[in-house]
C-alpha cells in the first residue's frame, strides 16, 4: 500500500513537472520572432492547478490600452454587483403631483446612466402627461452633481494628449451627449444647402452659409452652447449628392443640452412653463416622479465586447461616486479600483498605475502578471465568473474578436479583451483548450516596428499552439 502511494505521488510530481515545462521551447520560438525593440510581457497560467505554464517579462509595467477595462468592469461587479441599476430620474422640488401643476422646479438628474436616450426621455415626459401636469411654476433644470463637471479626460489627466475622441463624460447623459446635424446637398450647384437637426428642438440657432458645389468638398459643421441656445454653424461647400451628409456634434455642456431637450418636449406636450431651462450648481432636495434605469449587466458586455470607451469612462466615475459616497471623479474612481485590487492582493507585488476607466491614456501601466492575477480571482469566484467571462469578446463570434478568429480553431474557444493604441497591442482572457482545460493568458506589447498585425499574429500562434497541445 505504501509502495502504491509512493508511485502515485511520483506520478503527480512527474505530471506537474511536465505541465510546468510544457511547450516552453515552442512558445520561445514564437517569442524569438518579436523584434528586439518591442517591450512585452506574457503570462500563461492554469488557474485550476495554480501552475504558471509560461512567463516572460510578466512583471514589466506596460501600457495595457483597453485591457484596463478588465480592471474597471471587475471592480464594478465586485463593488456594485451586476444587478446594480444606473438611473436617470425626473423629479421636483414640489412634492405634490396630483393638482395638475408643479409649484417649483422640475429636475432631470443623472446617476451615470450612459444608455439613456431620447426615447427614454419621452417615456419620462409621458409620465408627467399621464399625471395630468399642465403647468410648471418654476424652471427646468438638468442635474449632474453625481459626477464632477470635468467632462473631458484631457482635463482630469495631467499632461494627457489622447488622440481618441470621446463625448463629454457626465452623470446626466442623453444620446451619448451628442446631436445629429444632417446637411442636404441634393440641390443645384450654387444653391444653399438644406439642413435638419435631431433631436428637433427649438433651442437651435443655425448659421448656414454652405453652398452646393460640383467638385469634391464636404461642409464644415460646428456648435457652441450659450445660456439660452445652441449655436450651430454650417459653412464651406458640399459636393452635390443624393444622400445627406450627417455629423454627430458633442454637447460641450451635456447637462444644459438635456435640460433644453426636456423643456422643449414638455412644451410640445402642452405643459406650460413659467421659467427657463438651466443647470443646477448644487444638489437640490428632490421628490422623485419617475425614473429610467439600465442594469450594469447590460452595460458591462458592451464595454468588454465592443471596447466602448465612453461607457467605460462613465462607469469609472460611477465607481468613484459609489466608493466615496461624495462625488464621481477620477480620483475617487482610481481609489475604488486600487482598493479592489488591494483587497485581492494584486498590487502587493506589481507596480500599477490606473488613471482612467477605458485605457485610452498612455499613463496607465499594468503587468501581464497583474492581469492574470485579476482573471484568476474572478475565475475562482463561482458567483461572478460565468457572467464576467461571457462579457468578454468571444473569438470569431462577437465584439472586437469577431473577425480576428472567424476561421480559426480558436473560434468560440477564447474569451478575451483586446487593447489597441498607436504602438500598443494587448490581449488577455480565458482559453478553453482542445482537451477541455481552461487557462488564462495575457499579452502586453509595445512596439516600434513591424506593426500591430505582426504582433497579433504572434499572439494568435501561441494561443493556437496552447489550444491544440495543452
Amino acid at each position: 500500500m505504501i509502495k502504491i502511494r509512493a508511485l502515485f505521488i511520483y506520478f503527480l510530481l512527474i505530471v506537474k513537472i511536465i505541465s510546468q515545462d510544457f511547450g516552453i521551447g515552442v512558445i520561445n520560438s514564437y517569442i524569438d520572432e518579436i523584434p528586439s525593440s518591442t517591450n512585452f510581457g506574457i503570462m500563461i497560467y492554469d488557474p485550476l492547478s495554480a501552475d504558471t505554464l509560461f512567463a516572460k517579462n510578466s512583471e514589466a509595467s506596460l501600457i495595457p490600452a483597453s485591457n484596463i477595462k478588465l480592471f474597471t468592469t471587475a471592480t464594478a461587479i465586485d463593488l456594485l454587483g451586476k444587478d446594480y441599476r444606473l438611473k436617470t430620474v425626473i423629479g421636483s422640488t414640489d412634492s405634490n403631483f396630483t393638482d395638475g401643476s408643479i409649484d417649483g422646479d422640475l429636475i432631470l438628474k443623472g446617476f451615470g446612466n450612459s444608455l439613456f436616450t431620447e426615447e427614454d426621455l419621452d417615456s419620462l415626459v409621458n409620465v408627467l402627461v399621464n399625471l395630468g401636469i399642465k403647468q410648471i411654476n418654476g424652471n427646468v433644470f438638468g442635474d449632474d452633481t453625481f459626477f464632477d463637471n470635468i467632462y473631458s479626460r484631457d482635463d482630469w489627466i495631467v499632461d494627457e494628449k489622447a488622440n481618441v475622441s470621446l463625448p463629454p463624460v457626465s452623470a446626466l447623459i442623453l444620446d451619448r451627449n451628442g446631436f445629429i446635424v444632417s446637411v442636404d446637398a441634393n440641390k443645384s450647384p450654387g444653391s444653399k444647402v438644406g439642413y435638419s437637426l435631431k433631436p428637433d428642438i427649438d433651442f437651435y440657432e443655425v448659421d448656414n452659409s454652405a453652398k452646393v458645389v460640383k467638385f469634391r468638398r464636404t461642409p464644415r459643421v460646428s456648435s457652441r452652447f450659450t445660456e439660452n441656445k445652441i449655436s450651430v454653424r454650417v459653412s464651406g461647400g458640399a459636393r452635390q449628392r443624393k444622400f445627406p451628409y450627417s455629423y454627430i456634434l458633442y454637447a460641450d455642456n451635456p447637462t444644459l443640452y438635456a435640460a433644453y431637450t426636456l423643456y422643449d418636449k414638455l412644451v410640445k406636450n402642452g405643459i406650460a412653463i413659467s421659467g427657463t431651462a438651466g443647470t443646477l450648481q448644487e444638489e437640490a432636495i428632490l421628490f422623485d416622479i419617475a425614473e429610467s434605469t439600465t442594469s450594469l449587466s447590460e452595460i458591462i458586455p458592451l464595454i468588454n465586447k465592443n471596447s466602448d470607451n465612453f461607457l467605460a469612462e462613465c462607469l469609472f466615475k460611477t465607481l468613484g461616486a459609489y466608493y466615496s459616497g461624495k462625488i464621481g471623479n477620477s480620483f475617487y474612481a482610481t481609489q475604488a479600483v486600487m482598493n479592489y485590487l488591494e483587497e485581492n492582493e494584486i498590487p502587493e507585488f506589481y507596480d500599477l498605475s490606473i488613471v482612467d476607466g477605458s485605457g485610452i491614456s498612455r499613463f496607465n501601466e499594468v503587468t501581464a502578471a497583474s492581469i492574470s492575477n485579476l482573471l484568476e480571482k474572478i475565475y475562482l469566484n463561482v458567483d461572478k465568473y460565468e457572467f464576467f467571462k461571457n462579457s468578454l469578446s468571444i473569438a470569431g463570434i462577437d465584439g472586437t474578436l469577431d473577425r480576428r478568429f472567424r476561421r480559426s480553431k480558436l473560434r468560440n474557444n477564447f474569451f478575451g479583451k483586446t487593447g489597441t493604441l498607436n504602438g500598443v497591442t494587448s490581449l488577455s482572457g480565458y482559453l478553453e483548450t482542445k482537451s477541455g482545460k481552461e487557462i488564462i493568458v495575457s499579452f502586453l506589447m509595445q512596439f516600434k516596428e513591424k506593426g500591430a498585425g505582426y504582433h497579433k499574429d504572434i499572439q494568435d500562434k501561441i494561443l493556437e499552439y496552447l489550444w491544440e497541445n495543452y
